[in-house]
């Protein structure tokens, strides 16, 4: 081998070792960071769409004109869900293909007989979603 080689190998300095802490230590604050741009892209996204359905034909907001007051599955994708549109009560059925009024409540349920019959678990979870 040429001298001149030789001496240029002889000048580059060997490859330092890698700290395995630090690079453990990139990865858990790139993990970190990466946690923390979820949750705040799914905070953004949910304040986005409650602004875009705020004052859209009155239907969201405080005063709604549409509640759903109950819902209940009756097979994979049907479910019967009693709604309030103002002061009236309706009873609708629910498919992938049509929505249906099966029944016009002469006599309006009391909000407390509802909230009786709801699932406790499902009166958590809507507390919960409501809350956030």
């Amino acid at each position: 081998m040429p001298l001149w080689l030789q001496a240029e190998d002889a000048l580059t300095p060997a490859p330092l070792p890698s700290d395995p802490m630090s690079s453990i230590g990139r990865v858990v604050f790139t993990l970190v960071g990466m946690i923390a741009l979820i949750l705040f892209l799914a905070y953004l996204a949910k304040r986005l769409q409650g602004m875009s359905r705020s004052n859209v034909g009155g239907f969201s907001g405080q005063g709604k004109l549409i509640k759903t007051l109950a819902t209940t599955s009756i097979g994979l994708k049907e479910k019967i869900s009693l709604i309030q549109v103002g002061e009236q009560q309706l009873l609708i059925g629910i498919t992938p293909q049509s929505i249906q009024t099966l029944l016009v409540l002469e006599t309006p349920i009391e909000q407390e007989d509802i909230e009786q019959q709801t699932p406790v678990f499902q009166a958590i979870l809507k507390k919960a979603l409501n809350k956030a």
